[in-house]
Parts: C-alpha cells; structure tokens; sequence
C-alpha cells in the first residue's frame, strides 16, 4: 500500500503503538561485552528496514520511549526532548565488533535471534537482521523460531535466549512504562540488566513531585539504558492509510486511541 499511494494527498502514516526491539540477555558472557551489543545495534539499518522492507508504516526508532507518548510540562514531545539515540554505521559496527571480540578473546561468536513465527510482522523481519548482522565478519547468526508465548514465557523467562524480537505497548501515556522494564527488580527483565545507577534514579521519578524535574530524571533514565544498550530499540509499528485531505485535526496517538476533540472538515 506504502508504494502505491505514498504520493497520494490522502496518504498518511499512523502510529500503532509498538515499540520493536531487541532484548538482549546479559547472562550471555558474549553479549554482557558492550561493544558486542554496540556492534548489533550499528549493524541495522533502521530506515533501510521500514522503507524497503517492511513499508507498512512503520518508522526507524530512535529511542526507547514511543513518539507522541508523552509531552513535557512545556508541552514538547519527549522522543523530540530526549534526541535521536540510534544510528546505522557498518565501519563503526565492525570496528565494535573486533574489539568486543579481542576482550572476549574469540574470532567468532554465535548469536542466537529468538522471535515468534504468530508475531507481525514476522519472518520479514528477523531475515533482514540476520543478513545484516551476518554480513559482520566474525558473527554467525542463527534464527530460533517459536511462538510468542513460548518465546516470552518459556525461552525469555528462563534465560534461554541470546536476543529476543520483542514488542511493547505502552499501559499507559508516561516514559515509565518503558522506562521501568529496565529495573533491576522488574519481572519482565529476563535479560538480567542490572544497573544501579538507573535503578537509583527511577526510584527518584517515582517519587518526585516537580514536574519539570522529574521530566528530566526520565530522560536521564533513557539515556543511561541506552548508553548500555540494555535494550536495542529498532522500529515504531506504524500503518498506512488514506485519510480523507478535507478532514483536519484528527489526533491517532500511541496507547491506539484517536481523538476528535479537534477535528473539522474544511471545504
């Protein structure tokens, strides 16, 4: 549909509300090495991948906290606020890659990608991180595909997995519902992540009662998980539709609820 009516006045991209990305297991001695993480998280081309291989929408994410998810006390989006954290360079990716490996103390690794085969959008997907990550000199990539609730509930919440496709719909329309996947404490991190620093500092979040200062303790939070590549953030689930050019102001946000409040049909 991207293809055929991209040019078309009526076309617009919407969001669904997911964020993908990848979560990497820290019990995994290869992928608790940082530059093994920096290096797969360099390795993808974001844009690449949802403008010609997915075209259903969707849009490179460049943090862990959904476009549109929230806004400051000043009314700024915090995705726009918190700045572009992701970027594709495969010269950097495999000069991360030689030196993860040299501290390993290995001239290939195995990384296994787990993901469910009932997940949209599925194989597509998962293909082309493999061959991305594949054309890295000194990585093997092999693909274990499941379901999503084998993969989440089996493989995931016993530590059997390398990196895991995973998606996450926000509950609710603040950056902790991201943000707090990340804690040491949190049931949902089977990857192990620990980081005291973060831990400390969303437990301030939680408790602060100025706005503006515990905005900025959010974007802190971000900027240290991502820092760590705790988790690899890939793309925003979009779709694509045709929206009539005459209607204005409709408002479709990430937690997938639409708003007329606004909105009027001109002439």
């Amino acid at each position: 549909m991207v293809d055929k009516y991209k040019d078309d006045e009526a076309f617009k991209q919407v969001p669904e509300g997911f964020l993908y990305y990848l979560s990497v297991n820290f019990q995994n001695a290869n992928l608790a090495n940082a530059n093994i993480r920096q290096a797969v998280s360099l390795s993808i081309n974001r844009n690449d991948l949802c403008e010609k291989i997915l075209k259903d929408g969707s849009f490179a994410a460049t943090g862990f906290i959904l476009s549109g998810l929230a806004t400051s006390p000043d009314g700024v989006d915090f995705r726009k606020d918190s700045g572009n954290f992701t970027s594709y360079d495969k010269k950097k990716a495999q000069e991360s890659l030689d030196e993860g490996l040299k501290e390993l103390g290995k001239d290939q690794i195995t990384l296994r990608f787990t993901y469910g085969k009932d997940e949209s959008p599925k194989d597509v997907f998962v293909t082309y991180l493999q061959n991305a990550l594949s054309e890295l000199d000194g990585i093997k990539v092999e693909m274990v595909a499941t379901t999503k609730q084998d993969r989440i509930y089996n493989k995931q919440k016993n530590g059997d997995f390398d990196l895991a496709v995973t998606r996450w719909g926000p509950d609710y329309g603040d950056p902790t519902t991201y943000l707090t996947i990340a804690l040491s404490t949190n049931g949902s991190n089977y990857g192990k992540y620990t980081n005291s620093e973060l831990d400390a500092l969303m437990d301030k979040v939680a408790n602060e009662s100025d706005a503006n200062t515990r905005w900025q303790k959010m974007k802190d939070a971000e900027k240290i998980l991502l820092a760590d590549y705790a988790y690899i953030p890939v793309f925003e689930k979009g779709a694509a539709t045709l929206q009539n050019p005459k209607v204005k102001n409709l408002v479709i946000k990430p937690c997938r609820t639409i708003s007329f409040e606004y909105v009027e049909k001109t002439e």
